[in-house]
């Protein structure tokens, strides 16, 4: 898997792109990630997983920023597993997170010739996290790309979060957060 930590450095033809923070690659970010990787297939592109070197919290608000559930080598290791062929690591810097969702929406669509994007449903991003699937939806028709929205996965306990593992850690319930964050087959 390549990885690449500015736009420019894709040499693709075309991509699906993932869009997320992907901390830890539970399995709802394997869903979301699997269904980039399928779509790359269909449409003859590569998949990228588009991520952040760190939480947007550690910059916007320190004092609110999780603890990451494993680290970045970990999670690209998992992009690999899961089947990406690319990760683009952006640095998250006080000036990136000021810009806007569409001009970061936009940005990548030109600079990774996008085909498809694919956002989980609670998904936020670009400054003051204004950008959400429903923007994702309604650009794609102007940007020329195909917008896919993944539901989020629920077991019996509600919906699987980064948020929900972390707690899971930290109250020592190790076993039910590995079962959460273990790379399962292909549903």
């Amino acid at each position: 898997m390549k990885v690449m930590t500015s736009e420019e450095a894709f040499d693709g033809r075309a991509s699906v792109v993932a869009l997320g923070m992907f901390d830890g690659v539970h399995v709802g970010h394997q869903r979301l990630i699997r269904e980039a990787v399928r779509l790359a297939r269909e449409l003859d592109a590569q998949s990228v997983v588009c991520t952040f070197d760190r939480h947007p919290l550690s910059v916007i608000c320190p004092a609110r920023a999780p603890e990451p559930v494993l680290t970045l080598a970990e999670n690209l290791a998992k992009f690999e597993a899961l089947g990406a062929d690319c990760a683009l690591v952006t640095p998250f810097t006080p000036e990136f997170s000021q810009t806007p969702p569409e001009d970061y929406l936009r940005s990548l669509v030109e600079h990774l010739r996008v085909r498809a994007v694919v956002v989980g449903e609670n998904y936020t991003f670009g400054r003051g996290g204004m950008g959400d699937a429903a923007m994702v939806r309604r650009l794609a028709g102007e940007c020329g790309y195909l917008a896919s929205v993944v539901e989020p996965v629920r077991d019996g306990e509600g919906m699987v979060s980064s948020t929900r593992i972390r707690a899971m850690l930290q109250n020592g319930e190790l076993a039910r957060a590995q079962a959460l964050l273990a790379i399962r087959p292909e549903e």
